[in-house]
């Protein structure tokens, strides 16, 4: 397609990458074509494990990209003979499928992944290069991908490099983003063996290998490799499309939880299978923490579609709460024979070493569907929380049942408001500071979230301070911090110089750590906000929704900041879609319904939502009552909500307006003002 070269752009002062279309190439109307077409997708495409381009240039007839320069080793110089080490296989792989996601959900398919196309840098992120041959398929036939074996793409043969290629792609079927993920197994095979797992003296050979032979377990080989490993790496080669792992999304989730499997002070070495399966034990597992079990759904019935969707409602929950960076949650690989066993919940906790355990059944009755989800503390033996929905079914329902019932589960669950978060938050309120590991620093700090106040804020702080010291890597905890920052900056807890300065710099912080973790990017968003960066803030706000849809409780606070920014039916939305997901949402998420009552002079409708409001400890809530009392001319309420509020801050009269423009223009702050007044606040 190319040749690259390294350069300075002297005007910036900085080093570049220049890909050069060589001028035989310039002049095939095709190639060029396939040319800007590669820097049109890679305009699109805004990831860190993504190459960046800068800007398309022709000089002179010359038509290059100017394009980052990454320092480091394509991955095919990497993998050695007999593979790479577990853990650096899963961090790769996480990033690239990160990648593809971020591509997949453009509608972009990459159609040329392989070792050579990964680029590893010298600090070890992983950057996806050339996207000559990627194909933007809502815009395009989809049936023109075609073959090649060498650099020169023949005009009229299949697209790619053989052995890297999916069935459908050998077979110049038409394609969809799947086979990016075929293409993907093909290279974690490679990494994990050392070996790609179709071989053949000739690409007619090659191709026969892919749409005929079955691959050998990565395991064969290695048996150190984790079986969920291998689980993966099958899930991905499948010949048929349908069978694979569907998104790159679920393909990313599955590593970040083999990741905290194969992580931390409990991981045993993996130099035996015998060692494998001790690491992978119940055992293990207590010792690290709060880990989450989601148990099959169970169907006694035989609609073959409710067997279906049984399956479906569980992965789909695992893959769900998998996106919460907090929680750690067992791989489907490692519950998947309770499908067929029952046992006390206790014991299959222990057994899995999980101090949560989700279990769901379900019932049909004609044409109507109950799902019973419970969700128990296997130490304990308490049931924290039980739901029950019911919804209309038919056959062709399936997905839309399913993509109804799992975010309400999963944000129910695992939000910061979540049953999960609380629980966690709890039970580590009675450890010592002292004895907090990081990862519980920053479930303990969730506690702050229920109990807005000056001495929880100063707790939350201080151990999340010690956390980050302790482990400087710990992305959530710099992502917590820098909310704790924002707080002190917005309700003047314990205030410190420099709030926001030192929030931008945690949220920063955890982004460079964890890309693709939604609560750095829901932290920076807030930083942005209060900082007044509007465009900056409305960034990485859609940026934290994409990485974690189901989160409910980022939703619905990101929801009040895009209100209070201005764009007020959109806020509105958010928080009342964040409030359908949790029902054990915050009460601040009505603020937005406040507001627009109270800006249109509906002060009784605006001090119903207020009541709906109270918060212990926030002083917030209370004042915007009072407001809406004081319009109403309601003295004698009016009156008693100041004490209220003064109690919990003695200074208000006089921080009022600093307090209210953080968040509001000037027309509403002033209109809050005169309710405040009108409730007898002596306000300068």
């Amino acid at each position: 397609m190319g040749e690259v070269y390294r350069a300075t752009d002297t005007k910036l002062g900085r080093d570049v990458a220049l890909k050069v279309l060589p001028g035989e190439m310039a002049k095939d109307a095709e190639r060029l074509g396939r040319f800007r077409r590669e820097a049109k997708v890679l305009a699109q495409l805004d990831h860190p494990n993504i190459v960046t381009i800068y800007s398309v240039e022709e000089c002179d007839g010359v038509h290059f990209l100017t394009m980052q320069l990454v320092e480091g080793l394509p991955l095919d110089r990497l993998i050695c003979q007999n593979g790479l080490p577990v853990e650096q296989i899963v961090e790769i792989a996480e990033a690239l499928a990160d990648a593809l996601s971020a591509a997949h959900e453009k509608d972009i398919v990459h159609r040329d992944l392989k070792p050579a196309n990964v680029m590893v840098t010298n600090q070890g992120r992983v950057k996806v290069l050339d996207f000559g041959l990627a194909k933007d398929i809502r815009a395009s036939n989809l049936g023109d991908a075609t073959l090649t074996s060498d650099s020169r793409t023949q005009v009229g043969v299949v697209m790619g490099t053989p052995a890297y290629m999916s069935p459908e792609q050998t077979s110049g079927r038409p394609l969809d983003h799947r086979t990016d993920i075929f293409s993907l197994g093909v290279l974690l095979h490679e990494m994990a063996t050392g070996r790609r797992p179709f071989e053949g003296n000739s690409s007619a050979e090659l191709v026969s290998a892919i749409l005929r032979d079955a691959p050998p377990s990565v395991t064969e080989k290695r048996p150190d490799l984790p079986s969920d490993l291998a689980r993966i790496i099958r899930r991905c080669l499948e010949k048929d499309p349908r069978h694979r792992l569907q998104t790159a999304r679920d393909v990313s989730n599955e590593f970040r939880d083999l990741a905290r499997t194969i992580a931390g002070p409990a991981s045993i070495p993996t130099s035996t299978a015998r060692a494998n399966v001790a690491s992978d034990s119940g055992t293990a597992r207590a010792d690290e923490g709060f880990w989450v079990a989601v148990l099959p759904f169970k169907y006694s019935g035989t609609n073959p579609d409710l067997v279906s969707l049984a399956e479906g409602l569980s992965e789909e929950v695992i893959t769900g709460l998998s996106r919460f960076s907090y929680l750690r949650v067992i791989a489907w690989g490692s519950t998947t024979k309770y499908s067929s066993e029952s046992g006390d919940v206790r014991s299959i906790g222990k057994e899995l070493g999980a101090r949560y355990v989700m279990e769901g059944s379900l019932r049909q009755a004609g044409n109507r569907l109950r799902l019973t989800v419970q969700l128990a503390d296997t130490v304990s033996g308490a049931h924290l929380w039980a739901e029950t929905y019911e919804r209309a079914f038919t056959p062709e329902s399936v997905f839309e049942v399913q993509d109804d019932l799992v975010p309400r589960i999963v944000s129910t669950v695992a939000d910061q408001y979540g049953i999960l978060a609380r629980s966690m938050s709890e039970t580590l309120r009675s450890k010592s500071e002292d004895s907090l590991t990081p990862h519980e620093a920053v479930l303990r700090s969730f506690s702050f979230l229920e109990r807005i106040s000056p001495t929880e804020h100063a707790t939350a702080r201080r151990i999340l301070e010690r956390a980050a010291e302790r482990d400087p890597n710990q992305a959530d905890a710099w992502a917590m911090l820098a909310i704790l920052y924002d707080a002190e900056f917005a309700d003047e807890f314990n205030p410190r110089p420099d709030p926001l300065e030192r929030a931008m710099a945690a949220a920063q912080r955890a982004v460079d750590l964890a890309p693709t973790h939604a609560l750095g990017y829901y932290a920076l968003a807030f930083t942005y906000f209060f900082r007044k960066e509007m465009a900056s803030f409305r960034a990485a706000a859609e940026r934290a929704l994409a990485l974690n849809p189901m989160d409910g409780s980022v939703m619905g606070i990101l929801g009040i900041c895009v209100h209070h920014a201005g764009e007020r039916e959109r806020g509105a939305q958010m928080a009342a879609a964040a409030m359908q997901l949790n029902p054990h949402h915050p009460p601040v998420l009505h603020s937005p319904t406040f507001i627009d009552a109270y800006s249109e002079a509906k002060y009784a409708e605006a001090l119903d939502v207020a009541a709906r409001m109270d918060m212990p400890g926030f002083f917030h809530a209370v004042a915007l009552r009072a407001a809406a009392l004081g319009q109403l001319g309601r003295h004698e309420a009016a009156q008693k909500a100041l004490q209220e509020l003064l109690t919990l801050r003695p200074d208000f009269a006089h921080s009022v307006r600093r307090d209210y423009e953080k968040w509001w223009d000037s027309k509403t702050t002033d209109h809050l003002i005169e309710g405040l007044r009108r409730a007898g606040l002596e306000i300068q």
